[in-house]
């Protein structure tokens, strides 16, 4: 089993518990959604490494969530299912750089092959270099310690540097100022609300650099800070 986490999308009940089950070897975690508001709600928090998708679902059809996930992380893999094998939707779904698309009834077979395919696609990403995609297309090199926003080089202080590398090593779960300070200032006497200082100077320094209004750390009240 990979360290890795999927988001499974598909409004059939049935089906969606037992594909859900046929794939839980492959991942640390299963998260699943019946419909493409749900979806885009789990995806927000749960952040996964793989999507599944069915095209045809309620409130918000497929491709429209893999659109709004891809504004999000334009790397992230998505694999479509598709009781449909009209051209426009899977002309749709190639525009859209899917992994793979899969026509319903599928075999068993045929999904586990796909899944594979994409965790060997993810596994030869992180084993080919250093570059780690973030939201809103920020990149992050792990060799270098470098952030960049599409080609444009983001100088950074050693505290940012360290404020990156723990929220990336903790990229599934929010960290509160409390924990960050014990890393950033390990045996310093300094008060939480300077890790939100200093998360607020780098974010302006970031927005002023960048010129856009999109950050990729994110924070949501009584929780914590992540990165996107």
């Amino acid at each position: 089993m990979n360290n890795l986490t999927l988001l499974y999308v598909e409004d059939d009940i049935e089906a969606l518990g037992d594909v859900a089950y046929l794939l839980k070897r492959y991942f640390s975690e299963i998260y699943t959604a019946v419909d493409g508001q749900e979806a885009l709600e789990v995806f927000e928090e749960k952040r996964p490494d793989i999507v599944l998708l069915d095209i045809n679902i309620p409130k918000i059809n497929g491709l429209q969530v893999a659109t709004k996930i891809k504004e999000v992380n334009e790397d992230i893999p998505i694999l479509f299912l598709t009781a449909h094998s009209e051209t426009e939707k899977l002309l749709k779904a190639i525009d859209l750089r899917a992994i793979s698309y899969i026509i319903k009834p599928f075999n068993i077979e045929e999904l586990n092959e796909s899944i594979i395919k994409t965790i060997n696609i993810i596994n030869k990403r992180e084993n080919d270099g250093s570059k780690i995609s973030l939201s809103h297309n920020y990149m992050w090199d792990n060799i270098t310690k470098e952030l960049y926003y599409e080609d444009k080089k983001i100088d950074l202080t050693k505290n940012e540097i360290l404020l990156i590398e723990l929220l990336l090593k903790n990229k599934f779960r929010f960290l509160t100022a409390h924990e960050i300070s014990e890393t950033i200032f390990a045996h310093k006497d300094i008060e939480a609300n300077s890790i939100v200082q200093l998360i607020s100077r780098f974010k302006n320094k970031v927005l002023k650099k960048t010129g856009i209004k999109l950050f990729f750390i994110e924070n949501i009240y009584s929780q914590g800070y992540r990165i996107k």
